[in-house]
């Protein structure tokens, strides 16, 4: 039979060990809560930084040489206006599905005019940009469920800081496979930019939550309700660089 002495040397044993595994946990989840940090470093330094598709190698079709100068011009523009839609998700897609038809609808009559010679095609140009109105441009044709006004709004912003830049690239392309090319690849690209976009939002943006939430989770008994006379609501918009 063990006398008090072991027993007490036994407990020490014990709790010594569940601390040392409680530390080497603890040193393991802080390792990897230092690699996930690291890690969402890395991929916004490549979003904010890596934005332009590779162009080392010429392709062989000229209208696709274009689009990559295109792309390093507006993919930023669209970057930041994307990542700024975080209330909901309806948002991001309304911005994509009106930029998109935007850049349809802005292609499609210069498209047209393939064959009309250079300085009458220049003109028309300028008198289709001057006619129909950015933002009808955006809405025409589109379903009314992809009509949120919060994300209209925000690709109406992005579709005029763009458009010049798209409509002066594409009207340097006189060949018929060019133009079809950069036309399409052009929307491809922006679905696939929305793509990551969205991948780092979903990887980034907290959890909803609120104080008496936490509380109930944690199974507080406090009563619900916050005393509003005696708090002060923090406006302050921390800012970081994506």
């Amino acid at each position: 039979m063990k006398n008090r002495n072991d027993l007490i040397e036994e407990d020490l044993l014990r709790e010594n060990i569940r601390k040392i595994i409680t530390k080497i946990h603890t040193k393991r989840e802080e390792k990897e809560l230092n690699e996930e940090q690291v890690l969402r470093g890395v991929i916004s330094r490549l979003l904010q930084e890596k934005t332009a598709v590779n162009d080392e190698i010429p392709h062989e079709k000229t209208g696709i040489n274009k689009l990559r100068q295109t792309l390093k011009k507006v993919i930023p523009q669209i970057r930041d206006a994307y990542l700024s839609l975080t209330t909901d998700p309806e948002q991001r897609k309304s911005y994509i599905a009106h930029l998109v038809n935007g850049i349809d609808n802005l292609l499609a009559p210069i498209e047209t005019n393939i064959d009309a010679p250079k300085p009458a095609l220049a003109e028309e140009m300028d008198e289709d940009i001057e006619i129909d109105d950015d933002e009808e441009l955006l809405t025409r044709g589109l379903k009314d469920s992809e009509n949120d006004a919060t994300g209209r709004n925000a690709s109406l912003g992005t579709f005029k800081q763009i458009q010049g830049t798209i409509v002066n690239d594409f009207g340097e392309l006189a060949n018929d496979e060019d133009r079809e090319l950069y036309h399409d690849y052009l929307k491809t690209n922006i679905l696939l930019w929305k793509d990551n976009f969205e991948e780092f939002l979903t990887a980034n943006l907290p959890e909803p939550t609120t104080p008496e939430y936490e509380k109930e989770k944690a199974g507080g008994d406090q009563e619900i309700g916050p005393e509003l006379d005696n708090r002060e609501d923090n406006l302050t918009l921390e800012i970081t660089d994506l």
